[in-house]
């Protein structure tokens, strides 16, 4: 029986305590635990403890008195809510969020790459370098379009517009069209 008692001392169930007070322990298990409290009074002050919550807790939400809330109390609360995002409406602010934004995201890869493990950091950079291939496609069949088109216009350019006898009759249109194409020839 001596190591009975001084197995409950070693081992106190002080997580069983709630369940106790609840009632969801078997009756085994009850007994047991009435018989630990007899022995430890460490045990026995938390179950008083507990209790003591529990009593204070239904006392206050028994006497606590309910607030009463106008009829068009949400109506006001979203009116002023929706009138009060002037600073959301600044383009310096949305710039501001925006760094900020950029600054946890780069804080969150960088603290993910430093952890250890660098499978997400290395897939932030393939991520990244996937899409600035697909950038760089873009802007090489931009580039070269232009280019081409170009060098169909200054190839048309001096046979249509040199040599025709619009630019008589539209001259306005040929200065600017001379112009356009004189301004993307220096992009060869």
């Amino acid at each position: 029986m001596n190591s009975h008692v001084s197995k409950f001392e070693i081992e106190c169930p002080s997580a069983e305590i709630s369940s106790y007070i609840d009632g969801e322990l078997s009756p085994i298990r009850e007994l047991e635990l009435e018989m630990h409290f007899a022995g430890c009074e460490s045990c026995t002050a938390e179950l008083n403890l507990q209790k003591k919550f529990l009593i204070a807790l239904d006392h206050a939400l028994e006497s606590e008195n309910e607030i009463d809330l106008p009829a068009n109390f949400t109506k006001v609360v979203v009116a002023n809510a929706e009138s009060n995002v002037r600073g959301l409406r600044m383009r310096s602010e949305r710039v501001n969020a925006f760094l900020v934004f950029v600054g946890l995201f780069l804080v969150i890869v960088f603290a993910l790459g430093a952890s250890g493990s660098h499978t997400a950091f290395d897939a932030f950079f393939v991520v990244l370098e996937k899409v600035a291939a697909v950038g760089s496609f873009a802007a090489h069949v931009i580039y070269d379009v232009a280019v081409g088109a170009v060098a169909i216009l200054r190839s048309l350019s001096s046979h249509i517009v040199l040599d025709s006898s619009l630019t008589i009759l539209f001259p306005g249109a040929s200065a600017v069209y001379r112009f356009l194409v004189s301004r993307l020839a220096t992009l060869i």
